[in-house]
């Protein structure tokens, strides 16, 4: 595509909108959409999803795409009470990419998904995951574990890894903008190295240690904290979230 000088198009399906609709709109889905809980970063399937229907590389013709992205909000139908709607999501999945010319036609190669979760692919995507075999898999970089889960567990557990690794492309996982980060300006951006973390790791413990070189670097901030246990939906836990954000404006490589 870039040796022929166009912009690559993207046709993005719209089979699940009606019921990805209700799944935000679910009681389920509340700590997912609130920015300040650690289950936010799982709206990267919402929020790439949107962003690219807004962006230049949409295409509203199926012929005229290059790739075709197929939206499916796993990370949030696992999260659902109801799991007659999380199986009728992965149905629909299924029975529309085997009634797509389109996939048929490439056996799925030209197709992208994005996935926001460290969980086994075979609980995401259930019934539905074969099809997606050879498809471009867009996988979010986690800086959280997941909160349900203590811990990021592998998404190949049961597959080939090598097959789907082959074709995994890393994207940023989703990051809110508030409309504070408008008045940031690269003047106002002081810090150089930021680091404000539990001493858990050797690592971590030489780079927060007060010999470390790191100190040496002119606007550094670097602090360690102590291991909260308060429960994701705390006020410690926000408000130290919030922290963090304030800090990020003030970092300049943030």
């Amino acid at each position: 595509l870039a040796a022929r000088g166009s912009r690559p198009l993207v046709y993005v399906y719209r089979w699940l909108d009606t019921l990805h609709r209700q799944l935000l709109g679910s009681r389920s889905s509340a700590s997912f959409l609130d920015i300040w809980h650690p289950r936010s970063q799982f709206l990267s399937e919402f929020a790439f999803h949107r962003a690219l229907l807004a962006s230049p590389f949409a295409t509203a013709s199926p012929e005229s795409a290059d790739f075709f992205f197929v939206p499916f909000y796993s990370r949030l139908a696992l999260g659902q009470k109801n799991q007659s709607a999380r199986a009728a999501l992965i149905a629909t999945l299924r029975r529309q990419l085997e009634a797509s010319p389109y996939y048929r036609r490439s056996g799925g190669r030209d197709h992208m998904f994005l996935l926001s979760s460290g969980r086994p692919m075979e609980s995401l995507f259930g019934e539905a995951l074969p099809l997606l075999a050879d498809a471009i898999r867009l996988q979010a970089i986690h800086l959280r574990a997941d909160p349900d889960r203590g811990a990021q567990s592998q998404p190949f557990a049961g597959l080939a890894a090598g097959r789907w690794q082959r074709k995994e492309v890393r994207v940023p996982h989703f990051v809110p903008w508030l409309p504070q980060d408008d008045a940031v300006t690269a003047g106002s951006k002081r810090r150089s190295v930021c680091l404000e973390a539990t001493p858990s790791t050797r690592l971590r413990e030489a780079l927060l240690a007060p010999s470390s070189p790191l100190r040496r670097v002119p606007g550094a901030h670097l602090r360690p904290t102590g291991r909260s246990s308060a429960p994701a939906h705390d006020r410690r836990r926000r408000a130290a979230a919030c922290a963090a954000r304030q800090r990020l404006r003030t970092c300049r490589f943030c």
